[in-house]
């Protein structure tokens, strides 16, 4: 039997990552080195928490104010929460739960029967209805 000479292995590079995406990294990196060391000392840990309880509640207060308005309310009101969320407790149960009870109804409606599609699609057909309404209105 003759011996088989070993096959080249080739090493293949991982694909680069998409350029927005190393930025972002780099980005939240500063951002958590930046909070490491203001949570070094009591005072700063103190100063990290009043920081993001203020802008956790201008960003919900923007996303409450733009609910009647066509546009991404909620998604809003659930990025203020989610920023709350790093340093209180109380916040964190309550995205929590809201994931939870999103996915929730995102079950019912995907698995439940045609009319529980329809009155759901139509329900949010009227919400969005109103809101462009009551925009308009406010608008004009």
């Amino acid at each position: 039997m003759s011996e088989q000479p070993p096959q080249p292995v080739t090493v293949t590079d991982p694909p680069a990552p998409a350029p927005w995406r190393s930025r972002a990294d780099r980005i939240r990196d500063g951002f958590l080195r930046l909070r490491e060391r203001a949570y070094a000392t009591p005072l700063g840990r103190l100063g990290v928490k009043i920081v993001v309880a203020v802008l956790g509640t201008l960003i919900i207060a923007v996303g409450v104010i733009l609910l009647p308005l066509p546009g991404p309310g909620w998604l809003i009101i659930l990025g203020g929460l989610a920023l709350l969320a790093m340093e209180f407790a109380w916040a964190r149960r309550l995205l929590q739960f809201t994931r939870a009870q999103l996915l929730r109804w995102t079950r019912l409606v995907r698995e439940g029967s045609w009319l529980v599609r329809v009155v759901s699609v139509g329900g949010l057909l009227l919400v969005v209805g109103g809101a462009l309404l009551l925009s308009l209105r406010i608008l004009a």
